[in-house]
């Protein structure tokens, strides 16, 4: 590994440092970093692609989503197939590439034919007592959401889910689908309307249990949603009237609009705060008009005001790359998730040996990390020794335009004799390496970022 100096905005300071850190036990030397611009690809935000197609895709992602059609997954009784699911959305593919699922449970999706999508078996265990549809959205069957025997499935098929999925790190979000037309909370007004509270939270319960590690999203802010603290997502992103609206509900509560139930929608503002938000952009529009000059801004605004981690399943990954929106996209993709960096290095070296190093982190997008990884040093010795050292810091508390402050002492049987390299990184603690691009443009190897170099000759 060759080492370079740092980027000639901080030379002059790491040469005071160098010069005052060996010459007074007393000195402190400021380091800064300014937020790089460049293009990050990072787990877990971005655009998203299907998982069941193999073509060629324009733009970088590092999720898939991945529609689970209840009738498909269950055939018979207690049977559940999950090879044909991994075989259908090329799971094998997407884990050797190193992308992460968001997968969403369904059993009643509209289309031109009609079908249905619960299993055969259930429908005549259900008494066969939901309704066969051909409205403005296709065609299909709205299951009876009330039916004991739906509920009772759902829990078993869910609880399967979990036993297969549940600790597997490719399943990174899970939409919490399950209940309307594509598993999105809502059907016709022409139907039977969904089920009250009471009978709703029976469908979400499951998941809760089923999936522990995964990040959890609903459709709504239903009050369920706010006691465990499960993330949202909006199937409208970018069509303003509908996402305002969504904002409101999320802002302010109130009617649920397919039971009338007064409260059932409660206030979640700060929801984003511990849990992620995504969703897939709004079909009233082809994708491309959401990055047009005379839309542009609104469509920044509205992933703002969402703090918007992901798009998809519809999303921007098959726009052309280097087109004529690719700066368009560019924006979009330094706006949403998250792009966290080390801001500045207060550095003191005491006589004793010992080095406090006092750290700023910020976030200049607009979502947290959402996955338990740590913050971390690595001190890298001139004869290529290393040790990590983990910062007391939940990389989740990083939150957009506050920055955080994390100090420790690096002890003086830790620093090398001679020069030694501090860099910093965010460690995925299931492969113990670091694997987040920071948005710095210090040198770095292997998702470690140069801080400073000090010498002890």
């Amino acid at each position: 590994m060759t080492f370079l100096r740092l980027k000639i905005y901080c030379l002059s300071t790491f040469l005071l440092m160098a010069a005052g850190l060996g010459a007074s036990a007393s000195t402190t030397v400021t380091v800064t970093y300014p937020a790089s611009t460049r293009e990050i690809i990072n787990p877990y935000i971005g655009n998203v692609a299907w998982a069941n197609s193999q073509s060629q895709r324009e733009q970088p992602f590092t999720l898939i989503y991945a529609n689970l059609l209840w009738g498909d997954f269950e055939p018979a009784e207690g049977e559940y197939d999950f090879e044909s699911f991994e075989e259908l959305n090329h799971f094998d593919k997407w884990r050797q590439e190193g992308k992460k699922a968001i997968i969403r449970f369904v059993m009643d999706v509209p289309d031109s034919k009609s079908h249905m999508d619960i299993p055969n078996w259930l429908w005549k265990k259900t008494g066969k007592d939901g309704q066969s549809y051909n409205i403005s959205y296709g065609r299909g069957y709205n299951p009876n959401y009330a039916n004991p025997v739906l509920i009772e499935s759902h829990e078993k098929a869910i609880s399967a889910l979990g036993e297969h999925y549940g600790q597997d790190p490719f399943i990174a979000f899970v939409q919490l689908g399950s209940l309307g037309h594509w598993g999105e909370w809502h059907v016709s007004s022409k139907l039977h309307p969904l089920p009250l509270e009471p009978i709703r939270d029976l469908y979400v319960l499951p998941y809760l249990d089923a999936f522990p590690n995964a990040q959890l999203l609903m459709r709504r802010p239903f009050a369920i949603a706010s006691k465990h603290k499960i993330g949202l997502y909006n199937d409208t992103t970018g069509s303003l009237e509908s996402t305002q609206t969504w904002l409101n509900w999320i802002e302010e509560g109130g009617i649920y609009d397919q039971t009338q139930e007064e409260s059932a929608l409660v206030p979640m503002p700060d929801a984003w705060g511990h849990a992620p938000v995504g969703g897939e952009l709004s079909t009233r529009y082809k994708h491309i008009e959401f990055l047009e000059e005379e839309m542009l801004g609104q469509t920044l605004a509205l992933f703002e005001l969402s703090h918007t981690s992901w798009i998809g399943p519809r999303s921007f990954v098959d726009v052309d790359r280097d087109g004529e929106y690719q700066k368009a996209i560019d924006q979009v993709n330094q706006k949403i998730g998250y792009r966290l960096r080390v801001a500045k290095s207060e550095i003191t070296q005491t006589d004793d040996g010992q080095v406090s190093l006092l750290l700023t982190w910020e976030n200049s997008a607009i979502a947290p990390f959402y996955f338990d990884w740590q913050p971390s040093l690595q001190i890298l010795a001139g004869d290529g020794k290393s040790v990590i050292l983990p910062l007391d810091l939940n990389v989740e508390d990083i939150k957009p335009g506050l920055p955080v402050q994390t100090e420790i002492m690096i002890g003086k049987e830790t620093v090398p004799a001679g020069s030694y390299t501090v860099y910093a990184g965010i460690v995925n603690p299931q492969s113990g390496d670091a694997e987040i691009e920071l948005a710095m443009d210090t040198e770095h190897e292997d998702k470690w970022y140069e801080l400073f170099r000090i010498s002890n000759n």
